[in-house]
């Protein structure tokens, strides 16, 4: 993830490092600190991070939360970096490797093969 500054002094522009994958993945999130679970969805993935979607009505702004994301037998350490209509976005402490991304991605597919 990088940032590129505007050479007219405006907001720096985003850009993204890794490819975002659209996924459907049950699982939960875990607040570290409170202890706390939601049960929820796993709405798109990458290396860096993920936008996880709690079966909440209402989501409360936990920017900076640290957490524990359990999806498809993994646990993802993480840092809540942003809370917005569709859920929250997570960042993860490490970038998934080959192995791991592989395994959500198949995860799934298989998920959404069946009926």
């Amino acid at each position: 993830m990088a940032l590129y500054f505007n050479p007219f002094g405006r907001r720096p522009v985003f850009s993204r490092a890794d490819v975002r994958h659209a996924c459907r993945i049950d699982g939960e999130i875990v607040l570290t600190e409170k202890m706390v679970s939601y049960e929820g969805r796993l709405i798109n993935l990458s290396r860096g991070g993920a936008m996880f979607r709690p079966r909440l009505a209402y989501l409360m702004n936990r920017r900076g939360d640290a957490v524990l994301v359990q999806a498809a037998g993994l646990a993802l350490v993480g840092e809540i970096v942003a809370t917005t209509p569709q859920g929250f976005g997570v960042r993860f402490e490490q970038p998934l490797g080959d192995g791991e991304l592989a395994h959500l991605l198949a995860h799934n597919a298989a998920a959404s093969a069946t009926p």
